[in-house]
């Protein structure tokens, strides 16, 4: 049942790859911040993408649902950053950029502020 559960989800950018691999190299951490649930693990490494973050900050984990700045704190502390050095990248309003922004990071809405990893990045200064 999970390999068909699996096979409904796609990455949205197929540059994706190259865009984390930049990242790394220039010592950017990342992070998934999700109000999912626990199978987002696994959803990433049925993705293969799972390496592209340093944490992962699920809200069934961490007692808070985006938007709620608790949540958004969590994914910081893993990081070990502090919110004023985070920039969040999410496709709802009130949920990432509102939620974010309380909590102190910066925050870009996919779709309207950036349209790929590789914008991204190049708006943090990394090259790919």
């Amino acid at each position: 049942m999970a390999v068909f559960f699996f096979k409904a989800w796609q990455l949205c950018d197929p540059e994706a790859k190259y865009v984390f691999e930049a990242l790394r190299k220039f010592a950017v951490k990342t992070t998934a911040v999700s109000n999912f649930d626990t199978r987002l693990r696994p959803l990433l490494q049925a993705l293969n993408c799972d390496h592209w973050f340093d944490a992962v900050a699920v809200s069934a984990e961490a007692a808070a649902e985006k938007p709620s700045p608790t949540i958004f704190l969590k994914a910081c502390e893993f990081l070990g950053v502090k919110p004023e050095e985070a920039v969040h990248i999410g496709d709802d309003r009130r949920n990432d950029l509102w939620g974010a922004r309380d909590a102190g990071c910066d925050a870009w809405l996919w779709g309207s502020d950036v349209y790929s990893f590789k914008e991204v990045a190049e708006r943090i200064g990394v090259k790919v």
